[in-house]
């Protein structure tokens, strides 16, 4: 969308450019919620409805069978564990100490006042649901906070030379029983608030190309059905229900927000020219489950058919039912049975043609892995145990990777979200430039590798110990300062304790020169070894300071 023009009276909504993607986020959420049949609609529907009637004309009631696994709701959990599960740290930068002081608390007060960690992880779930997200900062006590915005209820009005410049946001939603349309119209530093009525919309241009779709199917028209399953535009476009603007209801209203930007701030998975939104996670494997749910439907149908037990007796056992004409057999009556006769018994029926529907399940879960990008985090029973720590990252690299792109691309707008609650109600407003996010992945830190690592950089002139304890061990300047005071200190402890003599060194010569004095039979014997590398050879400095104070008290 690049104008308001949809917003006018007799227009309707939603327009038919955003009808398709707010009528598949029902279909989403019916995804993430386990129902596969909505999956099935989505891209079988006339089969789905051909096997259906298929099923009441044979006899059997109920031919839908639910895939037994939720990979929707799995891979959202996954990308979302993967990205924040483990809350990320969120810090001031700013170079002056009582700056960044009063900045990082702003910050962790902006955290807590706004449950940020408990909704940024349920914004990932719907990143990876719908394609995107949107958190809206509003104003609660005199204090900025946010709140998830549902993309159904977000229009966004770009430039029309650069799909990426955003003008305006409109976010909308239908109230007093989809009675009244209201809408937030959305500029930098404020918004307007626009009312209309609206009525159901019973015709016009939506409802011409349905009746163009049902023809289609009717008289089988060749060309008609290669156009609409080509994009399948009409076939989603009326997920969603429309409605027609009738008239505004009062004038607009003003609304200021005290920010230097939109109140929207988006989260966004992958995109592209061609679209506006994020593309859902769900686009590519629920064509995958779908043929998954076909194929265990039919599976399903020849085990009711065929796996019921069918028993073979003797003739002399069966009775006619008079009511049905059926032979039936009485369980419990003696039956005699001659010599080479027929045994009673279950006749088992040959499964074996099953095999091919079950390679092909396998086949399945093998591609949504693949696309998915999540490997081995959808193997349920695939417990780490006591697997190394690079072993179990290397398990789920391909996951690990997506978070990280996902990350790369949002990081920025995250810094924007701290910055712009920061404008109101808080004691300073801190920069963009003066914030940092440090993600993490969720799986544990192999801490001998990254000791390693960091002495070999270290050692070799490529990194130093401050930056080492801040990157790779996620210190602060404050922490390493102190860290550093401390083992300066005891190295300072340890070289005392050696002049001295002490547990650490019983053979120096200052608080032993009594027993070596003792022994010195035994240290010329020795002599030769103690000039080759004995004692002497291992006194620290600060012991050559004592034993010349000796030799000059002698």
């Amino acid at each position: 969308m690049t104008n308001l023009d949809f917003l006018k009276e007799g227009q309707i909504f939603p327009p038919l450019s955003e009808a398709k993607r707010i009528g598949a986020i029902a279909d989403y959420n019916l995804m993430f919620d386990g129902n596969t049949y909505a999956v099935e609609e989505k891209h079988f529907k006339e089969t789905l409805k051909n096997l259906n009637k298929l099923a009441v004309l044979l006899g059997w009631t109920d031919s839908y069978v639910a895939v037994e696994y939720n990979y929707f709701k799995l891979l959202s959990k996954k990308t979302a564990d993967f990205v924040c599960g483990e809350i990320p740290d969120i810090t001031a930068t700013n170079a002056s100490d009582a700056k960044r002081k009063k900045e990082q608390a702003v910050l962790d007060d902006i955290r807590t006042n706004t449950q940020f960690d408990l909704k940024h992880y349920d914004a990932w779930l719907d990143v990876s649901k719908y394609g995107e997200e949107y958190l809206r900062i509003y104003t609660r006590e005199k204090k900025n906070t946010f709140t998830l915005q549902s993309p159904a209820m977000i229009i966004r009005i770009t430039d029309e030379e650069d799909d990426y410049e955003v003008k305006n946001y409109v976010v909308a939603w239908l109230s007093d029983n989809c009675k009244v349309l209201k809408v937030q119209i959305h500029y930098k530093g404020y918004y307007i608030v626009r009312s209309f009525s609206v009525e159901t919309c019973r015709g016009g241009e939506p409802f011409v190309n349905q009746k163009r779709y049902e023809s289609a199917n009717i008289e089988n028209n060749k060309s008609d059905i290669y156009s609409l399953v080509c994009d399948r535009y009409t076939d989603e476009i009326f997920r969603c229900s429309f409605f027609r603007i009738k008239q505004q209801l009062k004038s607009d209203e003003k609304v200021n927000t005290g920010l230097d930007d939109f109140a929207i701030v988006p989260l966004t998975g992958i995109m592209d020219a061609e679209r506006d939104h994020g593309v859902s996670d769900y686009d590519d494997i629920s064509s995958i489950v779908s043929q998954m749910q076909r194929t265990m439907t039919q599976v399903q149908l020849i085990f009711d058919k065929y796996t019921t037990p069918t028993m073979g007796v003797p003739v002399e056992a069966l009775t006619e039912c008079e009511q049905t004409g059926e032979n039936i057999v009485e369980i419990g009556r003696a039956i005699g049975i001659p010599e080479n006769g027929v045994m009673p018994q279950f006749i088992e029926p040959d499964l074996t043609k099953l095999e091919m529907y079950f390679r092909q399940l396998e086949f399945s879960i093998a591609r949504i892995k693949e696309l998915s990008e999540m490997g081995a985090a959808f193997n349920a029973d695939s417990s780490v145990g006591n697997v190394a720590v690079e072993t179990m990252k290397a398990t789920y690299t391909s996951a690990i990777k997506k978070a990280e792109r996902l990350t790369t691309k949002n990081t920025d707008n995250i810094k924007r979200l701290f910055h712009l609650i920061s404008m109101v109600g808080y004691d300073c407003i801190v920069p963009v430039e003066d914030i940092q996010i440090t993600w993490y992945d969720g799986l544990p830190n192999d801490e001998e590798k990254d000791v390693r690592i960091a002495n070999t950089k270290v050692q070799g002139g490529l990194s130093s110990r401050k930056a080492e304890y801040q990157n790779r061990f996620n210190g602060t300047e404050e922490g390493f300062d102190d860290m550093w005071t401390q083992l300066l200190q005891e190295e300072n402890d340890m070289n005392s304790m050696r002049a001295v003599g002490s547990m650490f060194n019983p053979f120096e010569t200052g608080g032993e020169k009594g027993a070596n004095d003792g022994e010195k039979g035994k240290d010329d014997q020795t002599g030769d070894n103690d000039q080759d590398g004995g004692t002497q050879g291992k006194t620290p400095p600060t012991a050559g300071k004592s034993d010349e104070g000796d030799e000059t008290d002698e």
